[in-house]
């Protein structure tokens, strides 16, 4: 590598942390489906539309660091 070309740059940290949230957002419809077995369908759907809620915040959220990466690199150039 030439001492002009960038050096490989990793993810961002917080990357592996929202994507490990992802995977733990599918517990919800596992819990979903217990609740329906256990105490029937409103539960399930109250579950399931707290979920949907979680997943718009957490939509935001992911959103918000995507522009506050981009404004940093465009920072650093």
């Amino acid at each position: 590598m030439s001492p002009e070309a960038p050096l490989p740059r990793s993810a961002h940290p917080v990357l592996g942390v929202l994507r490990s949230g992802m995977l733990l957002g599918l517990g919800w419809v596992a819990a979903a489906g217990l609740a329906w077995e256990a105490f029937g369908v409103l539960w399930a759907a109250l579950v399931l539309v707290i979920w949907v809620l979680l997943l718009r915040r957490f939509h935001g959220a992911v959103q918000a660091l995507a522009v506050a990466i981009r404004e940093e690199m465009a920072a650093r150039k």
